[in-house]
């Protein structure tokens, strides 16, 4: 689950401290978070906040990706896994680095970049595994999944953005 560190749009709310125990309600269990530094905080500021020391204004241009299972968190079955050596203990750091999306670029608000849903997808799943995407945007997951040979289906309560996800994935894959 890929989720901010805190919103404060509107007020300061956590989101990652807040999912976890969300999730384990209603029976997920917990299995590690991992960071994203997105490195891109050119849409937001802290201007101001030096006048104000008392106070200052955080921003956190991170991320997490946070790490669930249902039922059981070793696979019953083996599969071909195509990650080399150096990427598995790169990957398994649980801090990765690099840019996001262009919002611009991809018409949407918050569009992922590829990397992120790629290193997912080849870290925990095996190829012919099948990827669902909830909250499938701009299509970036299923972009991400198709092209190292999973299966993958996507949903979204924004008719709009399925369109955007169908568009880009004709353009992309097909």
């Amino acid at each position: 689950m890929h989720v901010p560190l805190d919103k404060n749009k509107f007020g300061k709310n956590s989101v990652g401290a807040d999912i976890t125990p969300l999730a384990k309600r209603v029976g997920w269990s917990y299995q590690t978070t991992m960071g994203w530094n997105e490195q891109n905080i050119s849409t937001r500021t802290a201007w101001g906040s030096w006048l104000s020391a008392s106070a200052p204004y955080v921003i956190a241009p991170a991320e997490l990706i946070i790490v669930l299972d249902k039922n059981t968190w070793k696979k019953a079955h083996k599969g071909a896994c195509e990650l080399t050596k150096q990427a598995f203990m790169q990957w398994t750091n649980g801090v990765w680095t690099f840019s996001g999306e262009s919002a611009k670029r991809l018409k949407h608000p918050a569009p992922l970049p590829r990397k992120l849903p790629k290193r997912c997808i080849k870290l925990f799943l095996f190829i012919g595994d099948t990827v669902l995407a909830p909250l499938v945007g701009s299509g970036t997951t299923l972009i991400a999944a198709i092209h190292p040979n999973r299966y993958a289906y996507g949903l979204d309560i924004a008719p709009t953005y399925i369109e955007l996800a169908q568009a880009r994935i004709q353009r992309e894959c097909l």
